[in-house]
């Protein structure tokens, strides 16, 4: 029920944006370029399994465009979409084993932001500012690697798939491929020039959808190796966005004035 709500949210958020924007007979909005690194661990929901497991850190990635639209009272409206790499590093076997688990996403966010200004340097314009609003991934595919003391093993998931006596696939079944969570932003914002800005942000995203259903399985032909599913994800991630203004107002108002001395010549 609740990744129902977060999508209702995402859509009133978005009509709500549309329609505050301070344009009238036109429109602001800012395109941008977003990548930066991230780090991700585990939460599990099982409590009689989960001590079971441990989770490490999992670096990733994610690189993207943003579309922001402003709002009144130095609020904004952006809508985030790219690609995501994160995953999973698990441990267990009292921690002889681990599992790491590289993840590819499609990432999209819906977030409203508040600016304020920061003097920092004379006749520069700064800003900080923090973000909120739903996160929802789709999970595309997924490779790993189970590793002991002595071996390693790579192996590719397979969704929904029947398992078959082999070393090389994980085989994931009764899972969730839509992920929804929570992101929590704060940042600086610099201008660059008059249709040119930098965006630098620290966010926090808190997922909320698990991997795997109550009855997932995690199937692999490996003796002894074992997974948790029933875990959500939570990312910290440094982001780097450059941004580019437009205002389709002055081109309106340009061909109002040319329109004006046409008539004039008349």
């Amino acid at each position: 029920m609740s990744k129902f709500i977060l999508i209702f949210a995402f859509f009133i958020t978005s009509i709500w944006a549309c329609g505050q924007n301070e344009a009238p007979g036109g429109q602001k909005f800012s395109v941008g370029l977003k990548a930066g690194p991230s780090i991700s661990w585990l939460s599990f929901a099982d409590n009689a399994r989960a001590p079971l497991f441990g989770t490490e850190g999992k670096v990733g990635f994610f690189v993207g465009g943003v579309i922001q639209f402003p709002l009144k009272h130095n609020f904004t409206f952006a809508t985030e979409f790219g690609y995501a790499i994160s995953g999973r590093r698990i441990t267990f076997n009292d921690g002889m084993w681990e599992n790491n688990a590289t993840y590819n996403f499609l990432d999209f966010s819906g977030l409203l932001r508040k600016s304020y200004a920061l003097r920092i340097k004379k006749d520069v314009y700064t800003a900080w500012f923090f973000s909120i609003g739903p996160n929802v991934k789709y999970w595309i595919s997924g490779k790993g690697e189970v590793k002991t003391q002595a071996l390693g093993q790579p192996y590719t998931v397979v969704f929904e798939g029947t398992p078959a006596a082999d070393f090389t696939h994980n085989y994931v079944n009764d899972i969730n491929r839509w992920l929804f969570g929570l992101d929590l932003g704060i940042g600086l914002e610099g201008r660059i020039n008059r249709n040119q800005r930098i965006f630098t942000e620290f966010r926090f995203t808190y997922g909320h959808t698990y991997f795997g259903k109550k009855n997932s399985t995690s199937h692999m032909e490996l003796l002894g190796f074992d997974d948790n599913l029933l875990a959500n994800m939570k990312t910290l991630s440094l982001n780097l966005t450059y941004f580019f203004d437009f205002d389709t107002r002055a081109s309106k108002l340009g061909k109002s004035t040319k329109d004006k001395e046409i008539k004039r010549k008349r």
